[in-house]
């Protein structure tokens, strides 16, 4: 059988995805520019400032989502660049893709279930659910860390800035 690691070419295997990385560039940036520009078209929609020197509701949304439709659409052209560069591709592997999906869809479940459960035990269960996802699976960790996390959530946005989460 021949060498994964030295093998060239697409392969997709239960334990790894291997792939050209421009070619992974630009379907990560496909992905990233869908959700983002949703981002933006929901950040545009927020209410303006009613003092023309303020940033208002909208503004630091706004200004976040055209930044980072701007890195991206950079990414997807270097990507192109790299993809008709005669240099050699460049052979990357994604190591456990189907637990990398699974980590993505908690992170997309907690987006829905961060109102509904509240900030706090959204951050406990995700957090502990993601580690799991990604494979950690030493006790303490797995305590410890959405415990920290939450913690830390909670001084600084309750203590230090006064602000309510859901």
């Amino acid at each position: 059988m021949e060498d994964y690691k030295n093998a060239l070419g697409w392969r997709l295997r239960w334990d790894a995805l291997r792939g050209s990385l421009p070619v992974l560039d630009l379907l990560g940036c496909a992905a990233l520019l869908v959700v983002f520009w949703q981002y933006f078209s929901q950040a545009s929609a927020l209410p303006q400032p009613l003092n023309k020197i303020d940033i208002g509701a909208g503004g630091f949304p706004t200004l976040l989502a055209i930044a980072t439709l701007i890195a991206i659409v950079a990414v997807a052209v270097a990507a192109v660049i790299r993809m008709l560069d005669p240099v050699p591709v460049t052979w990357v592997s994604i190591r456990r893709p189907f637990y990398v999906l699974a980590t993505v869809g908690l992170l997309f479940l907690q987006s829905i279930y961060f109102e509904k459960l509240g900030a706090l035990p959204s951050v406990l269960i995700f957090a502990l659910l993601t580690m799991l996802a990604c494979g950690e699976r030493r006790p303490l960790h797995l305590i410890g860390v959405p415990l920290a996390l939450a913690a830390f959530i909670y001084v600084v946005f309750n203590l230090a800035l006064d602000v309510n989460l859901p």
